[in-house]
């Protein structure tokens, strides 16, 4: 349940910040400010309630109206200058000429803010910001050249072809397999943000990161498993023996073994390929970034395998170790498994 504290207000006049809103949770009234300025934060005094309020009904034209609005309130006299300039320290007060600016320095919504990974939101319609973020991304390819977009694999390694979901036939051995692996994780074209090489895939990535590489277990019809990392930009199969990659063939063929993967079944792992965020996220802000990829990328392989009469049931993993600065090289940890139906069975 939310209630909004936002107005329209006059250039010049003193209001609550415009992404503002009440929040009843656990029957308590919190005040959210969407941009860090007091999330979470509980204001004990009803006068604070009603003062914000008010603003939020007829925003103040001045100072010393902001002030007569306090006493109105039940702010007492005495504390009215104090508590003014404490709710605009904390950034839930501010000129509405101006209702969009940062938190001022030194203030708790700012520590909060940084906190939280949080930044302001970045217009990338404006040039200068564009050129800004470029010129810095630069500076960090000076020093440390970006990782890959995509995994790399030995030179002349062995493919196996993955149909395409619409232009290929229907009667494909993997039609199954390659269709769910195309909608949810293929490269559709290369791309770049100056210095770092990126990838378009088919469900785009938050910040264009794509923190994941996915690999591949299937289980044949005789019961013979072989484990295959994916290859997106060429929609492939790189078949894996035990000694290749074997941190990441052994945690499929691991998952494999304690989960209901039956003949004509395969088991998609997702694996944490944590620099490519952390090369172009140098905070906090990696980490909501890999989150909220990984509910992009298991919503997709879900909704792929429903559109190819499959299923892909969700396979529990061990937990992983904290997230590092991450390895350039190979598959990192499994933070994800799915297993999908029919997907290696003839003729699927």
């Amino acid at each position: 349940m939310t209630e909004s504290l936002n107005a329209d207000t006059a250039p010049g006049s003193w209001t609550v910040p415009s992404s503002a809103a009440l929040v009843r949770w656990n029957g308590r009234w919190l005040l959210d400010v969407a941009r860090g300025g007091a999330r979470g934060a509980t204001l004990k005094d009803p006068a604070l309630w009603r003062l914000l309020g008010e603003l939020a009904r007829r925003p103040a034209a001045d100072h010393a109206a902001l002030e007569r609005l306090a006493l109105d309130a039940g702010v007492p006299a005495g504390a009215v200058s104090a508590c003014l300039a404490s709710l605009e320290r904390a950034g839930l007060l501010r000129p509405a000429k101006d209702p969009g600016r940062e938190p001022p320095d030194g203030s708790p919504a700012l520590y909060d803010w940084f906190l939280a990974g949080l930044a302001a939101p970045a217009d990338y319609r404006d040039p200068t910001l564009t050129d800004d973020d470029l010129a810095l991304m630069a500076s960090y390819a000076r020093d440390d050249p970006p990782p890959p977009a995509v995994p790399a694999f030995p030179a002349g390694a062995r493919r196996v072809q993955l149909p395409h979901p619409v232009t290929d036939p229907a009667g494909h051995p993997l039609r199954v397999l390659g269709g769910v692996l195309y909608l949810s994780h293929a490269v559709v074209e290369d791309a770049a943000i100056g210095p770092l090489p990126r990838s378009r895939r088919v469900p785009p990535s938050h910040g264009a990161s794509h923190p994941f590489d996915l690999c591949v277990g299937c289980r044949w019809a005789d019961g013979a498993t072989t484990v295959h990392a994916y290859d997106p930009g060429l929609h492939a199969l790189v078949p894996l023996a035990d000694t290749d990659r074997p941190e990441a063939s052994g945690a499929v063929r691991r998952l494999m073994g304690h989960s209901a993967v039956g003949p004509g079944d395969a088991l998609i792992t997702v694996h944490l390929a944590a620099r490519r965020v952390q090369w172009r996220y140098r905070t906090g802000a990696a980490y909501p970034t890999v989150f909220l990829d990984l509910g992009h990328l298991l919503e997709a392989l879900s909704g792929a395998a429903e559109w190819h009469g499959s299923a892909a049931v969700d396979v529990p993993v061990a937990r992983t170790a904290p997230l590092g600065p991450g390895d350039a090289q190979g598959p990192g940890p499994v933070l994800a498994a799915r297993a999908l139906r029919g997907a290696a069975a003839e003729g699927s």
